[in-house]
């Protein structure tokens, strides 16, 4: 065990040389517990900041060696005695480590040993500053919890997540960035958000948005991998502040849209099939197109419907048009206008319409709406278009028995 030292010879001022060193040792040291001690280690000096950090009173304190602020085995190692020959040798030792209190417990700290010297230079004692440490620490780790907490967060998001800052460079990205452009986070990082799209411009213009509204939805890019394949992408981003309220970058996320957009291409092409399929022009004799309509018309529909219909014309060099409306549910003001603008467009080719499949409800409904097609030549079946069409061809069909 360290002897007590309970002799005058150990005050403050015999250790120091003079009330007025210790005066200004006690000023210039802030927030910190102040310890003198002798050349070996016994507590001289103790102050309200240090009982309130170490636990113990002056009076059971003074005399005491300072080993027993050191973990068991900081002493085992005989950390004590190693730092007061290193302070003594260097002139100041500091360094953060576990204390010990009173009651056992212990605690992060910062401590500075420094020695202190008389006139002629010779240690007679040292200088113990100890700052606790328990709140900083307890604050880092809780900064370091929701660090690890919003990490997770980010790199749990399926959808491509980033910060970019007002330099347009990436300050962060998670898993699902470096999944889609094909390149690590660390690669990422510090680069131009612009460079990995097909059309940088297109993507500064959307950054600069951001900046200027607050935000923007839905906006439309195309994102190059590092292997060359180009990706669809929506982004949704928006500014974010800090505690003052400053804009200090960029939060967005990208949407891979690269599938939606193929399905969408493959439901295009299956409705031009459809479509084409529902409006066919077959040629049926020479200088004879038939174009059965079947199902309602619209807009679209009709663009399509003419423009084949007058499409096989031109390639057939056809005189003569039969459009069969037989397969028209119904016909309203708006279809008949469509079927007049088609007729209209055929016959600006030099060629003449004739409407068949005409019954009589349509016949009815059209006298009703009031639509005028006495400038068109309608027949109730399509055979019956078809010897109209022979007519105006001055075709004669003659069975084989009487061709002789």
């Amino acid at each position: 065990m360290k002897r007590e030292v309970k002799t005058k010879a150990n005050s403050p001022a015999a250790v120091l040389g003079s009330q007025e060193s210790y005066r200004q040792l006690v000023d210039s040291v802030t927030d910190y517990a102040i310890i003198m001690l002798d050349q070996d280690g016994h507590v001289v000096s103790w102050n309200p900041g240090a009982e309130r950090i170490q636990g113990y009173t002056k009076r059971e304190i003074i005399g005491k060696h300072f080993e027993r602020f050191y973990t068991t085995e900081d002493v085992r190692r005989g950390l004590p005695g190693q730092d007061l020959k290193n302070a003594a040798k260097i002139g100041r030792v500091e360094s953060e480590v576990l204390r010990v209190r009173k009651d056992g417990t212990q605690f992060w700290a910062n401590v500075i040993l420094s020695p202190l010297r008389d006139q002629e230079g010779t240690v007679r004692g040292f200088a113990k500053a100890t700052r606790d440490l328990t709140e900083l620490k307890r604050a880092e780790e809780t900064a370091r919890l929701a660090s690890t907490y919003n990490r997770s967060l980010i790199d749990a998001t399926l959808d491509p997540l980033l910060t970019i800052g007002p330099d347009g460079k990436l300050m962060d990205v998670n898993g699902a960035t470096e999944a889609v452009t094909g390149r690590t986070r660390q690669e990422l990082i510090g680069t131009d958000f612009f460079d990995y799209f097909t059309e940088p411009e297109r993507a500064r213009a959307g950054y600069q948005q951001i900046f200027r509204d607050g935000s923007v939805r839905d906006y439309p890019l195309e994102l190059r991998r590092s292997d060359g394949q180009v990706v669809s992408v929506l982004f949704n981003a928006s500014v974010y502040r800090d505690e003052a309220g400053n804009v200090i970058g960029i939060v967005a996320v990208a949407r891979d849209i690269t599938e939606r957009k193929q399905a969408e291409a493959r439901i295009q092409q299956q409705s031009r099939e459809i479509m084409e399929l529902s409006t066919p022009v077959m040629h049926v004799w020479q200088g004879v197109v038939v174009a059965p309509l079947i199902g309602s018309l619209d807009s679209q529909r009709t663009q399509q419907f003419m423009e084949r219909l007058l499409d096989r014309i031109v390639e057939t060099n056809s005189p003569v048009a039969l459009m069969d409306i037989m397969g028209v549910p119904a016909v309203d003001s708006q279809t008949a206008q469509h079927l007049i603008e088609t007729v209209s467009a055929v016959r600006l080719l030099g060629a003449q319409v004739v409407m068949t499949g005409v019954r009589p409800a349509i016949a009815q409904t059209l006298v009703h709406l009031g639509i005028d097609l006495s400038g068109i030549i309608t027949r109730s079946s399509l055979s019956a278009g078809l010897q109209v069409a022979f007519d105006i061809l001055e075709m004669q069909v003659v069975p084989k028995d009487k061709r002789l």
